[in-house]
């Protein structure tokens, strides 16, 4: 398979935009964030493991939602891209249940 072009600086930040947005929103998986951040840097699942010090295996099984991935593993890959690690909804479209 050819390798993809790189997306180009101004592409990762309109890329890094919508995806924060649809994060802030609720609109993502963190499978499909995985795969956004990683599609933002053009990198293939290994080399992005790599770069980020995860095993190849902990962002094939995150992106397909397969994965139970640690904290540590979800800190270093999301801290690259101005995120953070915090409580959200277990589902995107249902509500907090009420107390």
């Amino acid at each position: 398979m050819p390798r993809k072009t790189r997306p180009t600086r101004n592409e990762q930040n309109a890329m890094r935009r919508v995806s924060h947005e649809r994060i802030g929103r609720g609109e993502m998986t963190i499978g499909e964030a995985m795969k956004a951040m990683r599609e933002m840097t053009g990198l293939t699942q290994a080399e992005f493991a790599a770069h980020r010090g995860v095993g190849r295996r902990v962002i094939q099984d995150i992106e397909r939602g397969t994965g139970s991935p640690t904290v540590e593993s979800l800190t270093s890959i999301a801290k690259r891209f101005g995120l953070q690690v915090g409580f959200v909804p277990s589902s995107r479209n249902e509500p907090p249940p009420s107390a």
